[in-house]
């Protein structure tokens, strides 16, 4: 299984680059390169557990998380011609430590739930699928800009499809389907307020619209 193993570190740096790169598009890849590595952990398990219902799941992988959210990502990015984010919460340096060492340290904690209740029982791999979405986490409290919020919404979707495919890749494919898709729609939504954000306060710096807080 060192195949798994390689596939699932490459997950983790790679929240680790979405997280702490300062280009938009540096960060894109590190999310394109994560979610390839998702998508190759799906096949893996596929073979190795000769559970059916993953194929699938890779294959609904490769055209939502793989193809079309990057796609849609790397359109709004070329649209407004981002190149970097503003500084976030903590700042360049300090903001990726804090989410690294909370993540890990949460991860650890609830690792032996979800072992229990996994129908796979990699810990490794559960680890990593809890890390994956605690980085998404971290992401919308640290991060400050509007696209950093995007790819943080698809870290810890990331997370999730790692973690259900780990714990109940049995479920009806309906359900697969619908998980696998609502993350595009509400990509698409979140690009529709980008453009909207951007043209009513000039930024996508979210501290910036001080006349949304209560």
């Amino acid at each position: 299984m060192q195949i798994l193993i390689v596939l699932i570190a490459l997950m983790m740096t790679c929240a680790v680059g979405v997280f702490s790169f300062r280009n938009y598009k540096k960060s894109l890849i590190a999310f394109w390169v994560q979610t390839g590595a998702l998508v190759a952990i799906f096949f893996t398990l596929h073979f190795v557990y000769k559970a059916e219902q993953l194929f699938s799941w890779g294959v609904f992988a490769l055209i939502s998380k793989f193809i079309l959210i990057p796609a849609i990502i790397l359109y709004v990015i070329n649209s407004l011609n981002l190149e970097n984010e503003d500084e976030p919460v903590g700042g360049f340096f300090v903001s990726p430590i804090i989410a690294f060492t909370l993540s890990l340290a949460v991860s650890y904690a609830l690792l032996g739930v979800f072992y229990q209740f996994s129908l796979i029982k990699e810990p490794f791999a559960l680890l990593a699928a809890n890390f994956i979405f605690m980085m998404g986490i971290f992401g919308f409290i640290l991060r400050v800009s509007f696209i950093k919020q995007i790819l943080s919404y698809c870290l810890f979707e990331n997370g999730i499809h790692l973690l259900l495919a780990l714990s109940a890749y049995d479920a009806h494919e309906v359900v697969e389907l619908g998980i696998m898709t609502d993350a595009i729609f509400a990509v698409i939504i979140m690009s529709i307020l980008v453009f909207r954000f951007n043209r009513v306060y000039g930024s996508l710096n979210i501290t910036k619209a001080t006349d949304l807080r209560g």
